[in-house]
């Protein structure tokens, strides 16, 4: 405490918290403008540095290719037994698998539309049923607001007589 430098205690307070921090230019490592230059830097060398990136792509390509080389192995091991006979007999399999799978297809695509015609045609009855039931029923709507006219019509009558005031 007799020191007198900076790091002295003064009236026997202890140094305030950060007292060793550095000054510079900017102020001291904790100021706003220090904080802001780091996250600044930061932000740069993510932006900028893609050695974590390149690295990630590498070991991804080395793996790649170490799984296609083995591919190519076995398939050349494998290529001695085959020849040209079997490839086509396989590819006539394959073909007439095809033309197998297509017509399964076509035969599929026509009972769709048939099924949709016949959807067709089931809803224009529908609808024309339903159309017959409305004019029924506004009819029988009609039907009843004429009587209940005349009904009131009576009555109004009725009252009519039945009032001497």
């Amino acid at each position: 405490m007799s020191g007198g430098g900076p790091e002295a205690a003064v009236g026997g307070e202890a140094p305030a918290a950060g007292g060793n921090k550095k000054k510079d230019s900017l102020g001291t490592a904790g100021s706003p403008a220090h904080l802001i230059i780091k996250d600044l830097g930061e932000i740069h060398s993510r932006l900028l540095d893609h050695r974590p990136v390149i690295q990630g792509e590498t070991r991804y390509f080395v793996k790649e290719f170490e799984c296609k080389q083995l591919l190519t192995q076995s398939v050349d091991s494998n290529r001695g037994s085959r020849n040209e006979k079997s490839f086509c007999q396989n590819f006539d399999v394959a073909e007439v698998s095809h033309y197998k799978y297509i017509k399964d297809i076509e035969i599929y695509n026509d009972h769709i539309i048939a099924s949709e015609n016949q959807h067709i045609i089931q809803w224009e009855d529908f609808m024309k049923e339903q159309h017959n039931k409305q004019a029924e029923v506004d009819e029988e709507h009609r039907k009843a607001v004429e009587r209940l006219k005349e009904q009131y019509a009576e009555m109004k009558k009725d009252l009519g007589k039945f009032s001497t005031f």
